[in-house]
């Protein structure tokens, strides 16, 4: 059944993406996340308790000083919580990014085993793995298969995309992953009453309470808000510029990053962006810094990601509290 969202359409479907203008401003992170003796570190979700999960980088083996934790050259995910990072890698896996966490704490996001990307959770020191999409949802068979975990809800529903081996824009898809264990892939309507569309290059990336979904058309920078019975309504931020949507609350407000750049092309100087459920527009650039990326947002408005500056690439978290009722 299709669920009510409560937000402002802004755009008409079916070809028709309008823009809306963006006013930018320089903000300074309420707290600031470094991975303890990591080389970089990525925020890249948040649930109401605070609760933070993202990835750091070794670019050796690097050690935690705090701990004594080693960890080996790569990528490695992280839980903090109540002022305490706890490495979180799956079991034998190459890398682990965990992307996004519940309001209970359950973890989803994606790690790399044989090559192969699966999807999965993660609940009080247990991993749930491998999460994969069907092998009959793809679009060939015999190729490797990868499935990327990107958002959960509070009821526990999973949003995320598939793609094939050195296909990833042509095969991927988004999914999401209801509570009857059943996989769905994104609809893609080319005209009213269309089910049975399902256009490549998609993502879901972020779901909330109401069902609410939002995602990006990956290659073109095209954002989509959705539900489980497909896209609504396409955005981009201002003069059509690469858009990329990645995370959505309970109220309807929408974060990622926009590039100063026309969609189509790769970003150019990412800046972190807002869309209230108003449809007014935000743009998000951490002070001193020359890229800023968003990736969640909890139901109280407090967002976290990523900025580079002339130190390296750090997490962050910041809260905006103004809110038309």
């Amino acid at each position: 059944m299709r669920r009510g969202l409560d937000f402002v359409p802004l755009v008409l479907l079916f070809g028709v993406t309008t823009t809306s203008a963006v006013t930018n401003q320089s903000i300074v992170p309420a707290l600031v996340l470094n991975y303890p003796g990591a080389t970089s570190t990525q925020a890249r979700g948040i649930n109401n308790p605070g609760e933070v999960v993202g990835t750091y980088v070794c670019a050796a083996r690097c050690t935690n000083p705090l701990t004594g934790e080693e960890s080996t050259a790569g990528t490695h995910g992280f839980l903090f919580q109540n002022g305490v990072y706890s490495r979180l890698d799956v079991p034998g896996a190459s890398q682990t990014i965990p992307r996004g966490i519940s309001s209970n704490g359950t973890v989803v996001g994606q790690y790399t085993a044989s090559g192969v990307i699966h999807a999965f959770t993660y609940q009080e020191g247990s991993f749930t793995n491998p999460i994969d999409v069907p092998a009959a949802l793809f679009d060939n068979l015999g190729a490797p298969k990868h499935t990327l975990g990107v958002g959960i809800n509070p009821q526990g529903e999973l949003v995320g995309c598939y793609h094939e081996d050195n296909l990833t824009m042509t095969t991927m898809h988004g999914w999401l992953k209801g509570l009857d264990g059943e996989f769905r892939e994104l609809v893609t309507p080319h005209a009213p009453g269309d089910t049975t569309s399902h256009d490549p290059d998609t993502m879901n990336n972020g779901i909330s309470a109401t069902g609410q979904i939002v995602g990006i058309y990956s290659s073109s920078g095209v954002s989509y808000i959705a539900d489980e019975a497909g896209v609504i309504t396409t955005f981009t931020v201002d003069d059509f510029y690469f858009t990329h949507a990645y995370g959505v609350n309970a109220p309807g407000d929408v974060v990622g990053f926009y590039g100063t750049n026309q969609a189509g092309a790769p970003p150019v100087s990412p800046r972190g962006f807002l869309r209230t459920r108003q449809g007014d527009y935000r743009g998000y650039v951490v002070g001193g810094a020359n890229s800023t990326q968003i990736w969640g947002i909890n139901d109280m408005g407090a967002i976290v990601g990523q900025y580079t500056d002339a130190a390296g690439t750090h997490g962050f978290v910041y809260r905006f509290t103004e809110r038309k009722p």
